[in-house]
Formats: C-alpha cells, sequence, structure tokens
C-alpha cells in the first residue's frame, strides 16, 4: 500500500510540472523552466534595502492589495520590511525606526531608536490611515482583507518563514494567524536559511523551563511568502533565480538575481527594480 502511494504521490508530482523536459524541478515541487530560445536573460543586483524597497513597490501593485485599498481593511504590523510598506501604501514619513518593534543590530551598536517617537500598528480602512486599534480591525476583519507580518527567517524551497516572539502571549503574531484576513509575510531573501524551519522550532520549545532560550515561532502554512522575486513577479510574467548572495561595500546580505523571459516582459521587471535601486540603508 505504501509502494502505492509513494508512486501516486510521484504521479501527481509530474503532473505539476508540465513540459518536463523544458523544467527543473527541486525537492519541494517547485518548478523552474529552462531559458528557451528568444529568452532574454537579465541580471540585477540589490542591497538588503533595495530589496526591501522593491518587495514594498511590489506589494503596491499586488492586484489583491490594490483591491483592498479601493475597499476593505489592510493592516500593517510593525517591522523593517513593514516601514518600506507603509511607505509605499499610505505615505509614512515617521522618523526610521519609529515603526519598529524588535530588531536585531550588531553587538554594541548604538541604540538607533533612542529619542524616536514610536508609530502605532497601522489601519487602513477603504484606502484611509485611520485611527483604530489594529486588534480592533483585524476581529473585524473577513477573507480577502489583509494583515502584514514580517520574519525572521526564511526557507524559501519548503516556504516556511518564522519570526521570535518577545511577548509572552505572542502579542501581534499570535492575533495575525487567528484573524480571517489573509496573512502576507513580506521578507527579503537576505533571510533565507536551510533547513527544516519547524525543527529549529521544536529545538527551541521542547527545552527545560530553567534554560532560557530565544522563542520563535512557524508563521502558519498558508501565510503568503512575499520576497523579492515575487515583487518582480507581481509586474511581470518572468521567472526569477538568485545567483549569488552577500557582498562587501555594502552588499552584504544583499542578492543579485536572475530575470528571465521575453523582452518585453524582463523590461517590465527591470524598470521596477530601477525604481528601487539607490536606496539608503534602512539607517545611515
Amino acid at each position: 500500500m505504501r509502494k502505492i502511494l509513494l508512486l501516486m504521490s510521484a504521479v501527481v508530482l509530474l503532473m505539476a510540472c508540465t513540459k518536463q523536459e523544458k523544467e527543473i524541478t527541486v525537492d519541494a515541487g517547485q518548478c523552474y523552466p529552462k531559458i528557451e530560445e528568444g529568452d532574454i536573460v537579465a541580471s540585477v543586483n540589490l542591497t538588503v534595502a533595495e530589496g526591501k524597497r522593491l518587495i514594498a513597490k511590489g506589494i503596491a501593485n499586488h492586484p489583491q492589495v490594490k483591491e483592498r485599498m479601493k475597499k476593505g481593511t489592510i493592516v500593517i504590523l510593525t517591522g523593517s520590511t513593514n516601514t518600506y510598506v507603509a511607505e509605499e501604501l499610505v505615505n509614512l514619513s515617521d522618523p526610521r525606526g519609529s515603526f519598529v518593534l524588535g530588531y536585531i543590530t550588531p553587538h554594541g551598536a548604538p541604540n538607533f531608536k533612542e529619542g524616536v517617537p514610536s508609530t502605532k500598528d497601522i489601519t487602513i480602512i477603504d484606502g484611509e490611515w485611520v485611527d483604530v486599534p489594529y486588534e480592533e480591525a483585524l476581529e473585524k476583519a473577513t477573507k480577502g482583507d489583509i494583515v502584514f507580518k514580517g520574519a525572521n527567517m526564511l526557507n524559501y524551497e519548503k516556504q516556511q518563514t518564522a519570526l521570535c516572539i518577545g511577548s509572552h502571549d505572542g502579542g501581534p503574531a499570535r492575533r495575525a494567524r487567528e484573524t480571517e484576513a489573509d496573512l502576507f509575510i513580506p521578507i527579503g531573501l537576505e533571510k533565507e536559511t536551510s533547513g527544516d524551519l519547524s525543527v529549529f522550532v521544536d529545538v527551541l520549545t521542547n527545552k527545560p523551563e530553567d534554560v532560557s532560550a530565544p522563542r520563535i515561532w512557524l508563521h502558519p502554512s498558508d501565510a503568503t511568502i512575499y520576497t523579492e522575486i515575487e515583487a518582480i513577479k507581481t509586474v511581470a510574467s518572468v521567472n526569477v533565480i538568485p545567483f549569488a548572495v552577500g557582498g562587501i561595500v555594502g552588499r552584504e546580505g544583499g542578492v543579485s538575481l536572475a530575470i528571465y523571459g521575453k523582452k518585453d516582459e524582463v523590461q517590465k521587471a527591470l524598470d521596477l527594480v530601477a525604481s528601487a535601486q539607490g536606496e539608503a540603508p534602512f539607517v545611515k
């Protein structure tokens, strides 16, 4: 019986990747079309800040987001990438760091939030930034409404994201997973890591009570993971794969992407990328 089930699974996976001779399948079942005759290939280099801006610009162009900006509810929870999302959607102009709660900086680095007033989580109803607590907005939200919540780790192939939790009850992360609204995870490819994130969560969850360790949660599996790749694919019918990660002279953590497809579609992608390039670091 087990052999039959394995065979059926293999058949389903094979059918999911149509035009098998033109695609490469990875363990997660995702298919990456090979470059075809007539395609062009363009390469782009992004710093971490440029990647965050690109993600935010892609989100602003996302059909569901545009629809809910006309009618519906969108909640943007605090975070560094979500700062860019708020800047794109409601023209947030508050000082950098004001829309950040938890953050990770180098050991011994000065507190970049010192003296910076805090900006509360943002609620948007029918395109207007309103003075409604996010908890209340999420309680009333329905399917199709959107909540944006960031993450600290990404396994792109397994489509997993995880985040550090400071509040004993899970805080905004718990409320984001309990609402009926659709959960979007804006996250840069610099947070890509290998390994099954559910295992990491299990290790840090099942520990002796007297052992102090970070708390991390997995985001729900049905959340929409939105990286630089999704941002590009939102505006152009292209394929995107990374070919280099990291660098020096400000490119630490950045990513290089190969964009391939028909010439006019690749150009659309390059136009979007160009609008994000030159973005200054999150904190100068």
